[in-house]
């Protein structure tokens, strides 16, 4: 028996939204315009048809459903049917690496390959590509601008088109190809124990790159991501992606001419004013999607994310990519968000130091031989999930008109408003459908668990508070990647094992974290050794914090309301405010706060105990262990942005009365060192809060606020603090809160000294 609401009218043919208790948001394919089909997006329940009545607001279903015989292993499976468990198959995924444990890796990299090829695709060499790139209309306008503006020849800048695009360019080789591709899983059975692939996904790619033009966009959480998907696409016999990558890669001496040969073009993260460079770059990457040479692949979020949560997304690149359609060169593309999920990240250790302050090291080929001894560690596995496809033609109907192009050439006019405000919004579409297909490991859930128990927990207490997280997470639809064929203690045992640099099981059976790891020597300050380990169980409990956090929100300023009751209009004004706070930490679709509040409230009342009646919370019967954990799965974020008010409250003013200004680097680093005095003086217990990103992060979310504000003195941006907002702002987060009491608090910045003033 499942409890679900329907929250819209629906029209034949219609795909909407529904709430789930069990299983979260999920989907209805409407059939006609009195029945419907349920699908719960897996291969778990069976679809059903139901009754719908003509006319309904929010309608209140309980639906039976009858199990399949396929294997899961989520929470609400109770078994899974022995004859599809393996190692090599669960649910929709198929293990990519078992077929090449047992046979030839040479054989296979030098196999026939048939790759579909698009429909209208010319076959051009990398060098002629280059060469339509040069004399393109649009090279060769900006080549005119330069030389308006500079005052040089034709010549000169024709050599800088020539330089930049000389630079940028892939040189896609079969021949490197293969070699690469052998030993590149040979590297990939060292590292993990199997690569999941949804290989039903796979073959949707297939027949897709016949049609239309390929934009993949995977998550990026570590250097492996480009590397794993271009794996997979050899696997497959799918034609390689070009893919963007950094400049960083290029002077990597072997590697960099690897990864070129490889289909990798190079560019700057910063291209400025730089009309030549955006003209080249822009060129390049619509003649692939124009003429379909590969599928082209990027990251939304621009960089690698340090902390394992996904990174608001940069859209100079998508909207270059989208660019064709918008000005009909193409009758489509297609937009594909790809998932990948680690047990462990390769990483990791790097991650801590540099959220810490410790820059990290520059790439180089003797820094990669270097770390080869990662090869003798287990890293665990692998979760590569595709998801569905997004046509932009279908995603853009009734929002946009490619007639107003149509007046001025494709190469001059700009993308309208509306066009942009598109592209922002698929971005967050992107995101977040990368976010709900994330394979959540045993080990996020252990560490989530421990965070809460820093002292040591016995393993018993472990087993009953693991098993109870990941039934809520498995409720706000989480797919877990949990062995239920194993023992629960087998389970944990096996992930302690895997990240036993992190956490150990002491001989009285206690789980402890591991306090000071004697290999990271990169910062002598006891006080940040023993943060980074903190730092690194923090990763992989962030993997887990998309999943709670709307239900955390709501349950933040109920677990710390002091009144006997709280009506449902101030709740949803403290739910606004947290998430316009911690924007710049997880996603939230920008317009969608009111519709994320109804939802995660429907699933506080209606599995988490929050007790709702006449529109107000009856706040003593809500609070509970739902409430209370949420709570503080989320502290410490919120401790973080108070210290970095604290910071900023305590900058002495200047000879106009104003604050001083500075550089948000400085502010960021400053703060960070009171979060540190404020550690060491016993007011704080909680690392987590010296990360540079979480400053970071809290300074530009005050600054979208405007309680700070922003000045530029000779083209370089400097801060300072809105005393009056940011006191309130503070006072708010004291309410949400404990923070200590701070009368007074001195502390040494560059030899001089930084007072903090409890009043506000």
């Amino acid at each position: 028996m499942v409890s679900a609401f329907i929250f819209r009218r629906f029209s034949t043919n219609q795909i909407v939204r529904f709430y789930s208790v069990s299983h979260g948001v999920k989907t209805i394919t409407h059939v006609n315009k009195t029945c419907c089909t349920l699908d719960f997006g897996c291969n778990v329940w069976r679809p059903v048809k139901i009754l719908i009545p003509n006319n309904y607001h929010a309608l209140n279903l309980s639906l039976c459903y009858s199990k399949m015989t396929d294997q899961s292993r989520n929470a609400w499976i109770i078994k899974d049917d022995p004859r599809l468990v393996s190692a090599r198959q669960k649910d929709f995924f198929v293990d990519i690496l078992d077929d090449r444990r047992h046979t030839s890796d040479l054989a296979w990299s030098l196999r026939q390959r048939d790759e579909p090829k698009y429909q209208y695709n010319k076959p051009r060499s990398p060098a002629e590509v280059k060469g339509h790139v040069l004399k393109s209309d649009r090279v060769k306008y900006a080549i005119e601008k330069t030389m308006e503006e500079t005052g040089k020849s034709l010549e000169e800048v024709t050599k800088e088109a020539v330089y930049i695009v000389d630079e940028m360019a892939h040189n896609l080789r079969v021949g490197v190809i293969r070699c690469f591709a052998m030993v590149l899983v040979k590297v990939m059975k060292k590292l993990f124990e199997r690569i999941y692939v949804n290989e039903e996904a796979i073959q949707n790619v297939r027949a897709m790159l016949k049609e239309y033009p390929i934009l993949l966009m995977p998550s990026h959480r570590s250097y492996l991501d480009f590397l794993l998907m271009s794996y997979v696409f050899y696997h497959y016999d799918l034609p390689l992606p070009v893919i963007a990558a950094a400049m960083d890669f290029m002077g990597m001496k072997f590697f960099g001419w690897l990864l070129r040969n490889s289909g990798a073009f190079y560019i700057r993260r910063s291209f400025g004013d730089d009309q030549l460079y955006w003209a080249v770059f822009t060129e390049y990457v619509q003649t692939h999607i124009c003429n379909g040479d590969s599928p082209v692949e990027f990251f939304v979020e621009g960089t690698r994310s340090r902390t394992q949560k996904s990174l608001p997304p940069r859209i100079g690149m998508l909207s270059a990519s989208l660019e064709p359609y918008f000005k009909a060169q193409v009758p489509d593309i297609m937009v594909v968000p790809v998932s990948m999920s680690y047990d462990r990240v390769l990483e990791e250790k790097l991650y801590a130091y540099e959220l810490l302050g410790v820059p990290k090291p520059k790439e180089s080929a003797s820094g990669v031989f270097k770390a080869r001894s990662i090869l003798s560690e287990n890293y665990g596995n692998v979760h590569i999930f595709i998801g569905e496809p997004k046509s932009i033609r279908t995603y853009s109907i009734g929002q946009i008109s490619r007639i107003s192009h149509s007046i001025s050439p494709r190469y001059i006019a700009s993308l309208t408003f509306r066009e942009q405000a598109l592209i922002q919004k698929l971005s967050y579409d992107v995101l977040l459908q990368q976010i709900r297909n994330m394979a959540m490991s045993p080990w996020s859930i252990i560490a989530a668990v421990l965070l809460q128990n820093m002292d040591g927990i016995s393993m018993k207490e472990l087993l009953k508070e693991v098993d109870w997280l990941k039934r809520q997470a498995s409720n706000l639809g989480a797919y877990i990647d949990w062995p239920v064929n194993e023992s629960a203690e087998a389970v944990i045992r096996h992930n302690i094992f895997t990240h036993k640099n992190i956490a150990t099981v002491t001989e009285d059976n206690v789980v402890e974290l591991i306090a000071e790891d004697t290999s990271l020597t990169q910062n002598q300050d006891p006080l940040f050794t023993s943060a980074a380990q903190e730092m690194m169980v923090c990763l992989y409990r962030n993997q887990l914090l998309n999943v709670f956090v709307r239900v955390a929100l709501i349950a933040i300023p109920i677990n710390s309301c002091v009144q006997e009751t709280m009506p449902l209009s101030e709740l949803k004004a403290h739910y606004s405010l947290l998430e316009k706070l911690l924007s710049r930490e997880f996603i939230f679709m920008p317009g969608d706060a009111e519709k994320d509040f109804d939802v995660a409230l429907a699933s506080l009342t209606h599995t988490c105990g929050v007790v709702v009646e006449n529109d107000c919370v009856l706040v003593k019967k809500s609070i509970n262990k739902y409430t209370t954990f949420f709570s503080q799965m989320f502290e410490p974020f919120l401790l973080g942005y108070w210290a970095m008010c604290r910071y900023l409250l305590s900058i002495e003013k200047g000879s106009h009365g104003k604050p001083l200004v500075k550089l948000p680097k400085t502010i960021s680093k400053e703060a960070q060192v009171l979060s540190a005095q404020l550690i060491r003086d016993g007011h704080v217990k909680r690392k987590e809060i010296l990360s540079l990103d979480m400053m970071s992060n809290s300074l530009q979310a005050l600054y979208d606020l405007g309680a700070v504000h922003k000045e530029k003195r000779e083209g370089t941006s400097y801060m300072y603090p809105n005393l009056v907002l940011l006191s309130k702002l503070t006072e708010d987060l004291c309410k949400f809160i404990d923070v200590p009491d701070l009368p007074r608090t001195t502390i040494n910045v560059d030899t001089k000294t930084v007072t903090v003033n409890a009043k506000l």
